[in-house]
C-alpha cells in the first residue's frame, strides 16, 4: 500500500492491486500501473508518503 498525505491533510491510499509501480523523480511522486502513469503528485505539496 501507498499513503500520500498532503500538507493541507488530505489523505490518499493505494492499495497493492492499483498499482505496479512507483517512481520518484525529484519533484514528482508518480504512480503507475501497467506502464500508464494513473497519480503524479507535486511534492511541494506533500508532507509524506509511506509505503507498506
Amino acid at each position: 500500500m501507498i499513503r500520500i498525505v498532503f500538507k493541507n491533510g488530505e489523505v490518499v491510499k493505494w492499495k497493492k492491486k492499483k498499482y505496479t509501480d512507483y517512481r520518484y523523480d525529484g519533484r514528482y511522486f508518480i504512480v503507475i500501473r501497467d506502464k500508464q502513469w494513473v497519480g503524479l503528485y507535486n511534492l511541494d505539496c506533500v508532507a509524506t508518503i509511506v509505503i507498506k
